[in-house]
């Protein structure tokens, strides 16, 4: 543990982050979208984040802050280009979440690597983090088998209205033709930066988180799977963001949040001075 003085500089780091978000979220318009729930969960991950920060030494907590919110902007600009997700309005505030997320994930995957801790380590760490990539790869194959939400506009009328800056550019505020729906779904495919991007976060993956032993890697993707769900589903459901399927999809959940967390994780422990403090 740090001194006292380290650990309040910390909680009043996450209480700024947490402000940061909050206040963006308020000036890109998603007021409203604030509901019980969503301050309840909010809440829940700011007390995660707290108690995490103090078995983590400052430098590592920054870390995780650091490349949560680049790691987390970048994920947004490339889903929202690839017209996998969309927002309503500017998604500044998701990128201060992915923060919060990456510390509140560090927390959850420690108190897995504890429980993990009577198995073996066998060198599996390269396959682990390949199938991910897998497991990104089948979910999107199994995309058109989904059922799809009510309302969506082709993906031209909706390419035009982002080009001219029109009101509400989102694709959940238009009714789709249902002439256009299975050419629509058809089209549902990612773009080249998509898959430079995810490919990159697999390579970069492997180099940093290859020799660490394996009940550690397992715990961090186990972390990144139960806080992708639950704040995937939670920010859908609020209408804070929107999928073109009716849930979240699955390889967004089990093959992008957990190589979005391994990079931000491995990037975050290799700061200077940022060995667990144990």
């Amino acid at each position: 543990m740090e001194k006292n003085d380290k650990n309040l500089f910390k909680i009043l780091l996450l209480l700024g982050l947490s402000a940061l978000l909050l206040v963006s979220a308020v000036l890109e318009e998603y007021a409203s979208n604030l509901t019980g729930y969503i301050i309840a969960f909010f809440a829940a991950v700011l007390a995660g984040c707290i108690v995490t920060a103090y078995t983590i030494c400052t430098a590592h907590l920054i870390g995780l802050i650091l490349f949560g919110f680049v790691i987390g902007f970048l994920t947004q600009a490339i889903g929202v280009t690839s017209d996998l997700w969309c927002y309503d309005h500017t998604f500044i505030f998701a990128a201060f979440s992915w923060s919060l997320a990456a510390v509140t994930m560090e927390g959850i995957s420690r108190i897995i690597r504890y429980k993990l801790k009577s198995l073996t380590d066998p060198p599996l760490n390269v396959l682990m983090i390949l199938a991910l990539l897998g497991i990104l790869l089948v979910a999107l194959a199994s995309q058109n088998q989904w059922k799809y939400a009510k309302y969506r506009p082709t993906p031209e009328s909706w390419t035009k209205e982002q080009e001219s800056k029109a009101q509400g550019i989102c694709f959940i505020n238009q009714e789709m033709p249902k002439k256009g729906s299975e050419r629509f779904k058809s089209m549902l495919e990612p773009n080249e930066p998509f898959w430079i991007y995810y490919i990159s976060l697999v390579g970069f993956s492997i180099l940093m988180q290859a020799k660490v032993p394996f009940t550690e890697l397992l715990s961090l993707i186990l972390a990144a799977w139960i806080m992708g769900g639950i704040s995937e589903w939670i920010g859908a459901t609020a209408k804070l963001w929107h999928f073109r399927t009716v849930a979240p999809p699955l390889f967004l959940v089990l093959g992008c949040w957990p190589l979005e967390f391994l990079v931000i994780r491995g990037l975050a422990t290799r700061m200077k001075g940022s060995a667990m403090i144990q």
